[in-house]
């Protein structure tokens, strides 16, 4: 029988959370990806989505988890810490992502996360934004109650965010 990792566990309730939202008809779910770098043998699950009235300001939710984390896990390593790392990424054209709607996202999220703010110009599209926030600690099985406050959290953002019409 296969033994979820916690990478499988945090990540099926990240996209149920998720889905949950989506099913009563709040949020609209552009995408979703699962990857395994066969390279470093490490993982990634994303999911982007949006608030349905504001489909032009998407989150997208990354957890990945190291060789190091899974087979420290699997082999029950001593010292092992099992879990996975969490970034988020807003994404909008500059007229929704603003200066202004991104410092209100730094000071809801508070201080103690690294952020990066990125403009991408291109000659063919609208200019975009994105808004990086990453958690500089391991998202561990412990915390899972958690991620429902953390989607709940999110969703409040872009409920006040600017719209986008």
């Amino acid at each position: 029988m296969f033994d979820p990792t916690a990478f499988d566990n945090i990540k099926f309730m990240i996209q149920a959370e998720v889905y949950d939202r989506d099913l009563d008809d709040l949020l609209h779910i552009h995408s979703r990806s699962d990857k395994v770098d066969l390279a470093s043998l490490g993982r990634e699950a994303a999911i982007t989505f949006s608030l349905k009235e504001k489909p032009q300001l998407r989150v997208t939710l990354i957890i990945q988890a190291d060789l190091e984390k899974l087979a420290g896990e699997l082999m029950k390593l001593p010292g092992a810490f099992p879990g996975v790392s969490l970034h988020i990424v807003y994404t909008g054209p500059e007229h929704v992502l603003t200066d202004g709607c991104m410092n209100r996202l730094e000071n809801g999220w508070g201080a103690a996360r690294r952020y990066e703010r990125k403009k991408i110009a291109s000659n063919q599209m609208e200019t975009v934004h994105e808004w990086h926030i990453y958690f500089e600690r391991t998202i561990t099985e412990d915390m899972i109650e958690e991620l429902g406050d953390l989607v709940g959290f999110i969703v409040e953002t872009l409920e006040t965010a600017p719209n986008s019409e």
